[in-house]
């Protein structure tokens, strides 16, 4: 309840906070938003290529998790002399590990191993697309021609009983 005065009294009249008071404020708020933080246009853009958009990722993949980036490890930032000229990752799924490198050069280039080594299929999404490549007789995977901005992987193993994993989207 909040008290209000009315034009011309002295008195004041008590109005009720209710449902139509908090939906004002979280329109408010939400304009707010929209206006400092607003959506990114390639967010907006990805959002609406709907076709693409069924193929990131399907019911059936398991989440890799990325448990190592050299972005972020404090040991390797420490004797960092100049700028980084690749970033090393590596995500963990139900009975594999990848681990990947993007170097820097151009063109950015991915290179992918399987752990433990085992015959399979790389893509990488990104906005644009997917790149698809097999693995080589040691599980290695070379993507020569990589874009920039967000990408996932998705690993599909040739071995019975192996489920397709997906990493999480990542910024290069």
């Amino acid at each position: 309840m909040t008290r209000g005065a009315t034009d011309g009294d002295d008195d004041a009249v008590i109005v009720p906070i209710g449902a139509v008071t908090r939906e004002a404020t979280f329109r408010r708020l939400a304009e707010l938003a929209r206006r400092t933080d607003p959506v990114p246009d390639e967010v907006e853009a990805s959002a609406l290529t709907a076709p693409l958009i069924a193929r990131w990722r399907s019911i059936d993949d398991e989440l890799a998790v990325l448990v190592y980036d050299s972005d972020h490890d404090e040991a390797v930032l420490a004797h960092a002399r100049s700028a980084e000229s690749s970033r090393r990752l590596t995500f963990e799924g139900p009975g594999l590990r990848l681990e990947v490198e993007i170097t820097f050069s151009r063109p950015l280039a991915l290179v992918c191993q399987v752990v433990p080594p085992q015959p399979a299929v790389l893509e990488v999404r990104d906005g644009r697309g997917i790149v698809a490549t097999e693995a080589d007789s040691f599980g290695t995977f070379n993507v020569a021609s990589l874009r920039g901005g967000p990408f996932s992987l998705r690993c599909t193993p040739s071995n019975q009983g192996c489920s397709p994993v997906a990493t999480s989207w990542l910024r290069i």
